[in-house]
């Protein structure tokens, strides 16, 4: 039997482009660290970032060699469904650009594509994470759709029935670059347009799509906007992020726990039969706020 015990630990800290740098990242603050470059702390045993043990009468130097010599400290049923291995990892993040949109598959699926294609899939662990995105309600696309005349320029007037959403929104991501260009611009030029003739554009998203542009220029991601739930969480406030949904993160510093997965490329095709959206694209769905 284990004995159980409380001891420091040493967090990874990894280095995105998308991250706040210097004091206003909240990860560099709590890691108190002089590195510019400190937007992500994970506490867990995943392979790329095992937390460290900060006590010398441990004789394990990490927390995933410590607990894999004492699976007991998970409690049984922990540690039969999850093989004796920690089932989550907790992370602090600072985003300072929106994130690529990805979708992740559920358990059952994640366990499908890892027998596929192991090389592509490593990990048959699902991801649910904290947050929400996902599709609008139709009717709010097809609202965009009259008020976004570029929008509709890439979807086609299908857009408007409900069976159709997924069609569309795969329609949007296989657009041409030189259209998706052309459309971007021509609507970058109009907000700008009515902007500057004190027009309200809150019900395009106008500031928005501006921002986006000017992370991402002439991407497709920033047309996303139109089709996900945009959300912003005020401190202490916290929501479930569903399997094979597709969502990213905007702006601020927020905290994480999802399983623990390996990191892998970006897979641009998947099997048509597979029910999850993984090209990789930017838009935000929601901000996040940690203060």
């Amino acid at each position: 039997m284990c004995v159980l015990r409380v001891f420091p630990l040493s967090c990874a800290v990894q280095q995105y482009a998308w991250g706040k740098m210097g004091s206003n990242s909240e990860v560099a603050r709590l890691l108190a660290s002089s590195d510019p470059l400190a937007q992500i702390l994970w506490m867990g045993t995943h392979p790329r970032g095992d937390a460290k043990i900060l006590d010398n009468r441990i004789s394990q130097k990490t927390l995933g060699q410590w607990i894999a010599e004492n699976q007991d400290s998970l409690g049984s049923k922990v540690k039969d469904t999850f093989n004796g291995n920690l089932p989550l990892l907790f992370k602090v993040l600072s985003v300072e650009t929106a994130l690529s949109i990805q979708a992740h598959p559920n358990k059952e699926l994640a366990e499908k594509l890892h027998l596929q294609a192991p090389q592509h899939y490593p990990d048959a662990n699902h991801k649910p994470e904290m947050g929400l995105c996902g599709f609008r309600p139709v009717e709010e696309i097809v609202t965009f759709l009259k008020k976004v005349p570029e929008f509709q320029v890439l979807i086609r007037d299908d857009a408007a029935v409900a069976s159709a959403l997924k069609s569309c929104f795969s329609h949007l991501m296989k657009s041409e670059k030189k259209v998706v260009v052309e459309q971007l611009n021509l609507l970058v030029k109009r907000i700008s347009q009515q902007a500057a003739a004190g027009n309200n554009m809150e019900d395009t998203f106008g500031e928005l799509l501006m921002q986006l542009h000017q992370q991402y220029p002439g991407d497709i991601g920033c047309f996303a906007i139109y089709f996900l739930n945009l959300l912003t969480l005020k401190p202490g406030e916290a929501m479930f992020l569903e399997a094979n949904v597709p969502h990213a993160y905007l702006k601020e510093d927020c905290v994480e726990c999802m399983a623990p997965w390996v990191l892998q490329p970006y897979r641009e095709k998947v099997a048509q039969d597979t029910p999850i959206i993984s090209a990789r694209f930017f838009a935000p769905v929601f901000q996040l706020a940690l203060e």
